[in-house]
């Protein structure tokens, strides 16, 4: 079963690929500060605080919060509503202000070692709301991910991903030229490490492609992530 996963990897990546030409090309660093909380035996609080550079680690590329519930539906099975506040910052040195509202459907199942995850997520996100003509208008998008994780030893899980993200609808600049549509991908390999109970590290090298649109951009990102469950 694992091995028909990881032909999946491939297999989309190639037919993806032959759109990656003619690429700009940037790296970035992603650093995440997790805390998590049980509130019941079902339901997980999750606080995210991140901050991303870009231009060749160089610029502050955005900070965003995300405020969280994970609600465990069954054991395979997480519903996960989240709020997002993002300030990204302009070339000119200011900050657009936007606000993401998420659902994530999470789907897990195990293979003898293998973990699989599914996640779906819808997202709606408008930026400027207050200071921009189109501040009311609603980017909409739906991210489909793949999760495979297999764990080395009890502190050490290395895996692999692959997000694909759909546009529903994107009504600000050239957006809706390329409504209803896939146009980026997102592979991740990495792995977690299990410090202590409470204490966790995410170490990981994402490759994000934009694909199918006029100024396609391929960024090369280095994320560490430390999460602290209280």
């Amino acid at each position: 079963m694992s091995i028909k996963i990881i032909s999946f990897f491939f297999g989309v990546v190639s037919i993806i690929s032959p759109c990656f030409s003619q690429q700009t090309k940037d790296a970035g660093l992603w650093a995440t500060l997790s805390i998590q909380h049980s509130l019941t035996k079902k339901i997980n609080l999750a606080i995210d605080q991140e901050l991303r550079l870009r231009e060749n680690y160089q610029r502050i590329n955005l900070f965003y919060t995300n405020v969280g519930i994970d609600y465990k539906f069954s054991k395979s099975i997480k519903i996960s509503p989240t709020y997002r506040s993002i300030q990204k910052k302009r070339l000119d040195g200011s900050y657009s202000y936007r606000h993401r509202l998420m659902l994530d459907v999470t789907f897990k199942k195990k293979f003898n070692k293998v973990t699989l995850s599914e996640r779906v997520r819808y997202q709606i996100e408008v930026q400027d709301l207050y200071t921009s003509k189109k501040g009311k208008l609603a980017e909409q998008f739906l991210r489909f991910k793949t999760d495979l994780k297999y764990p080395v030893n009890e502190k050490v899980t290395p895996y692999i991903s692959c997000e694909l993200r759909y546009q529903i609808r994107s009504p600000r600049g050239d957006g809706p030229t390329y409504d209803n549509g896939f146009h980026r991908i997102r592979n991740v390999a990495g792995f977690e490490y299990q410090l202590n109970k409470k204490n966790a590290v995410n170490l990981y090298y994402l490759i994000q492609t934009e694909f199918y649109i006029s100024t396609p951009e391929s960024i090369y990102i280095l994320g560490i992530a430390y999460t602290l469950t209280l």
